[in-house]
Protein backbone atom coordinates (compact mmCIF):
# COMPACT_ATOMS: atom_id res chain seq x y z
CA UNK A 1 0.00 0.00 0.00
CA UNK A 2 1.45 3.35 -1.05
CA UNK A 3 1.33 6.02 1.61
CA UNK A 4 -0.53 9.26 0.77
CA UNK A 5 2.70 11.23 1.20
CA UNK A 6 4.46 9.03 -1.35
CA UNK A 7 1.60 9.55 -3.81
CA UNK A 8 1.87 13.29 -3.28
CA UNK A 9 5.59 13.20 -3.97
CA UNK A 10 4.98 11.24 -7.17
CA UNK A 11 2.31 13.69 -8.35
CA UNK A 12 4.16 16.86 -7.43
CA UNK A 13 6.54 16.86 -10.45
CA UNK A 14 3.57 16.29 -12.77
CA UNK A 15 1.70 19.19 -11.20
CA UNK A 16 4.74 21.43 -11.56
CA UNK A 17 5.20 20.47 -15.22
CA UNK A 18 1.51 21.03 -15.91
CA UNK A 19 1.74 24.42 -14.22
CA UNK A 20 4.71 25.47 -16.34
CA UNK A 21 2.94 24.34 -19.53
CA UNK A 22 -0.20 26.26 -18.57
CA UNK A 23 1.86 29.39 -17.83
CA UNK A 24 3.62 29.20 -21.21
CA UNK A 25 0.33 28.71 -23.06
CA UNK A 26 -1.35 31.54 -21.13
CA UNK A 27 1.60 33.90 -21.75
CA UNK A 28 1.64 33.10 -25.48
CA UNK A 29 -2.11 33.65 -25.77
CA UNK A 30 -1.87 36.95 -23.92
CA UNK A 31 1.02 38.09 -26.12
CA UNK A 32 -0.87 37.09 -29.24
CA UNK A 33 -3.98 38.96 -28.10
CA UNK A 34 -1.88 42.05 -27.40
CA UNK A 35 -0.24 41.84 -30.83
CA UNK A 36 -3.60 41.50 -32.60
CA UNK A 37 -5.07 44.42 -30.67
CA UNK A 38 -1.99 46.54 -31.37
CA UNK A 39 -2.04 45.67 -35.07
CA UNK A 40 -5.60 47.00 -35.32
CA UNK A 41 -4.70 50.19 -33.45
CA UNK A 42 -1.59 50.72 -35.61
CA UNK A 43 -3.66 50.38 -38.78
CA UNK A 44 -6.29 52.80 -37.44
CA UNK A 45 -3.54 55.33 -36.66
CA UNK A 46 -2.31 55.17 -40.25
CA UNK A 47 1.13 53.88 -39.35
CA UNK A 48 2.85 51.40 -41.65
CA UNK A 49 5.57 48.78 -41.07
CA UNK A 50 9.11 49.66 -42.08
CA UNK A 51 12.47 47.86 -41.83
CA UNK A 52 14.14 48.12 -38.42
CA UNK A 53 15.79 51.49 -37.88
CA UNK A 54 19.43 50.72 -37.14
CA UNK A 55 20.21 54.30 -36.07
CA UNK A 56 17.51 54.20 -33.40
CA UNK A 57 18.71 50.76 -32.33
CA UNK A 58 22.22 52.15 -31.85
CA UNK A 59 20.81 54.97 -29.74
CA UNK A 60 18.95 52.39 -27.65
CA UNK A 61 22.23 50.61 -26.93
CA UNK A 62 23.42 53.80 -25.23
CA UNK A 63 20.15 54.22 -23.34
CA UNK A 64 20.20 50.66 -22.00
CA UNK A 65 23.93 49.97 -21.46
CA UNK A 66 23.23 47.33 -18.82
CA UNK A 67 22.22 44.91 -21.57
CA UNK A 68 24.03 43.36 -24.47
CA UNK A 69 23.50 45.02 -27.89
CA UNK A 70 19.89 44.27 -28.67
CA UNK A 71 17.67 43.72 -31.66
CA UNK A 72 14.95 45.99 -33.00
CA UNK A 73 11.49 44.45 -33.05
CA UNK A 74 8.38 45.66 -34.86
CA UNK A 75 8.99 49.09 -36.37
CA UNK A 76 6.40 51.51 -37.75
CA UNK A 77 6.53 54.92 -39.39
CA UNK A 78 3.88 57.58 -39.83
CA UNK A 79 3.11 61.22 -39.12
CA UNK A 80 1.94 63.21 -36.13
CA UNK A 81 0.94 66.87 -36.36
CA UNK A 82 3.00 67.35 -39.50
CA UNK A 83 6.12 65.66 -38.13
CA UNK A 84 7.44 62.30 -39.22
CA UNK A 85 7.41 59.64 -36.53
CA UNK A 86 8.96 56.24 -35.95
CA UNK A 87 8.08 53.79 -33.19
CA UNK A 88 9.75 50.48 -32.46
CA UNK A 89 10.28 47.79 -29.88
CA UNK A 90 13.84 47.08 -28.76
CA UNK A 91 14.84 43.73 -27.22
CA UNK A 92 18.02 43.28 -25.20
CA UNK A 93 19.51 40.68 -22.86
CA UNK A 94 20.81 41.33 -19.34
CA UNK A 95 23.23 38.84 -17.79
CA UNK A 96 24.76 38.64 -14.33
CA UNK A 97 27.27 36.01 -15.41
CA UNK A 98 25.08 33.11 -14.30
CA UNK A 99 21.62 33.79 -15.67
CA UNK A 100 20.19 35.80 -18.52
CA UNK A 101 16.90 37.63 -18.89
CA UNK A 102 15.36 39.23 -21.96
CA UNK A 103 13.90 42.72 -21.68
CA UNK A 104 11.86 44.86 -24.06
CA UNK A 105 11.77 48.63 -24.30
CA UNK A 106 10.20 50.89 -26.88
CA UNK A 107 11.33 54.08 -28.57
CA UNK A 108 9.27 56.84 -30.17
CA UNK A 109 10.93 59.42 -32.42
CA UNK A 110 9.64 62.65 -33.96
CA UNK A 111 11.63 64.46 -36.63
CA UNK A 112 13.13 67.91 -36.13
CA UNK A 113 13.80 70.52 -38.83
CA UNK A 114 17.54 70.58 -38.02
CA UNK A 115 20.13 68.25 -36.48
CA UNK A 116 20.94 69.22 -32.88
CA UNK A 117 23.73 68.10 -30.52
CA UNK A 118 22.70 65.43 -27.98
CA UNK A 119 20.73 66.32 -24.85
CA UNK A 120 19.41 63.55 -22.60
CA UNK A 121 16.80 64.15 -19.89
CA UNK A 122 16.21 61.28 -17.44
CA UNK A 123 14.62 60.81 -14.06
CA UNK A 124 17.24 61.09 -11.33
CA UNK A 125 17.98 57.97 -9.28
CA UNK A 126 20.61 56.98 -6.76
CA UNK A 127 22.30 54.61 -9.20
CA UNK A 128 22.49 57.27 -11.87
CA UNK A 129 24.03 59.70 -9.39
CA UNK A 130 26.71 57.12 -8.62
CA UNK A 131 27.52 55.78 -12.07
CA UNK A 132 26.53 58.21 -14.83
CA UNK A 133 28.93 61.03 -13.99
CA UNK A 134 28.57 64.68 -14.95
CA UNK A 135 25.18 66.26 -15.52
CA UNK A 136 23.97 69.80 -15.91
CA UNK A 137 22.90 71.72 -12.79
CA UNK A 138 20.13 74.22 -13.45
CA UNK A 139 18.63 77.04 -11.39
CA UNK A 140 15.46 75.06 -10.54
CA UNK A 141 16.36 72.91 -7.51
CA UNK A 142 13.14 70.88 -7.69
CA UNK A 143 14.03 69.99 -11.27
CA UNK A 144 17.61 69.07 -10.31
CA UNK A 145 16.36 66.73 -7.59
CA UNK A 146 13.97 64.89 -9.91
CA UNK A 147 15.77 64.94 -13.27
CA UNK A 148 19.27 64.88 -14.69
CA UNK A 149 20.33 66.54 -17.93
CA UNK A 150 23.32 65.01 -19.69
CA UNK A 151 24.97 67.23 -22.29
CA UNK A 152 28.54 67.90 -23.42
CA UNK A 153 28.07 71.68 -23.73
CA UNK A 154 26.58 73.26 -20.59
CA UNK A 155 25.85 76.54 -22.35
CA UNK A 156 23.88 74.74 -25.04
CA UNK A 157 22.12 72.59 -22.44
CA UNK A 158 21.08 75.67 -20.46
CA UNK A 159 19.72 77.26 -23.63
CA UNK A 160 17.55 74.20 -24.30
CA UNK A 161 16.48 73.73 -20.66
CA UNK A 162 15.08 77.21 -20.02
CA UNK A 163 12.49 77.74 -17.23
CA UNK A 164 9.41 76.98 -19.35
CA UNK A 165 11.05 73.80 -20.67
CA UNK A 166 11.78 72.65 -17.11
CA UNK A 167 8.18 73.39 -16.10
CA UNK A 168 6.92 71.26 -18.98
CA UNK A 169 9.26 68.40 -18.02
CA UNK A 170 8.04 68.56 -14.42
CA UNK A 171 4.44 68.47 -15.69
CA UNK A 172 5.24 65.23 -17.58
CA UNK A 173 7.32 63.35 -14.99
CA UNK A 174 6.97 59.96 -16.67
CA UNK A 175 8.69 61.10 -19.86
CA UNK A 176 12.40 60.51 -20.44
CA UNK A 177 13.77 61.87 -23.68
CA UNK A 178 16.74 62.75 -25.84
CA UNK A 179 17.57 65.17 -28.61
CA UNK A 180 19.73 63.28 -31.09
CA UNK A 181 20.43 64.63 -34.55
CA UNK A 182 17.19 65.59 -36.22
CA UNK A 183 15.07 63.47 -33.86
CA UNK A 184 13.34 63.98 -30.53
CA UNK A 185 13.18 60.54 -28.89
CA UNK A 186 11.39 59.18 -25.84
CA UNK A 187 11.43 55.66 -24.42
CA UNK A 188 9.76 53.42 -21.86
CA UNK A 189 9.82 49.82 -20.67
CA UNK A 190 7.87 47.07 -22.41
CA UNK A 191 6.46 46.78 -25.90
CA UNK A 192 4.80 49.95 -27.13
CA UNK A 193 1.06 50.42 -26.89
CA UNK A 194 -0.64 52.83 -29.28
CA UNK A 195 -2.60 54.79 -26.59
CA UNK A 196 0.62 55.31 -24.60
CA UNK A 197 2.47 56.42 -27.73
CA UNK A 198 -0.21 59.01 -28.52
CA UNK A 199 -0.04 60.38 -24.96
CA UNK A 200 3.75 60.63 -25.23
CA UNK A 201 3.53 62.28 -28.66
CA UNK A 202 1.40 65.05 -27.17
CA UNK A 203 4.01 65.71 -24.47
CA UNK A 204 6.88 65.40 -26.94
CA UNK A 205 5.23 67.95 -29.23
CA UNK A 206 4.88 70.41 -26.34
CA UNK A 207 8.58 70.06 -25.55
CA UNK A 208 9.68 70.39 -29.19
CA UNK A 209 7.63 73.58 -29.52
CA UNK A 210 9.52 74.99 -26.50
CA UNK A 211 12.94 74.66 -28.15
CA UNK A 212 13.92 78.30 -28.70
CA UNK A 213 14.29 79.43 -32.32
CA UNK A 214 17.81 80.71 -31.61
CA UNK A 215 18.82 77.18 -30.49
CA UNK A 216 17.65 75.79 -33.82
CA UNK A 217 19.46 78.60 -35.63
CA UNK A 218 22.74 78.71 -33.67
CA UNK A 219 23.21 75.02 -32.81
CA UNK A 220 21.28 73.29 -35.56
CA UNK A 221 23.01 71.61 -38.48
CA UNK A 222 21.86 70.19 -41.79
CA UNK A 223 19.81 67.01 -41.76
CA UNK A 224 21.82 64.17 -43.25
Amino acid sequence: MIAPFAVLMLLLPLVLVAGVIWLVVWTNRRRRAFQLQRAGQVAAAGWYPVPPNQWLSQLAEGLFPQGSPGDPGETYAGEFNGRGLCVLDYNYVVSNGKTQSTHTANLVALTLPVALPPVTVMRETGLRRMFRGHHLQLENQQFNERFRVEVTDDRYGSAVMHPRMMECVLANPGLEWQLAGNAFISWSDGGFSVPDVFARLQAMTQLIDLIPPFVLRDYGGPVS
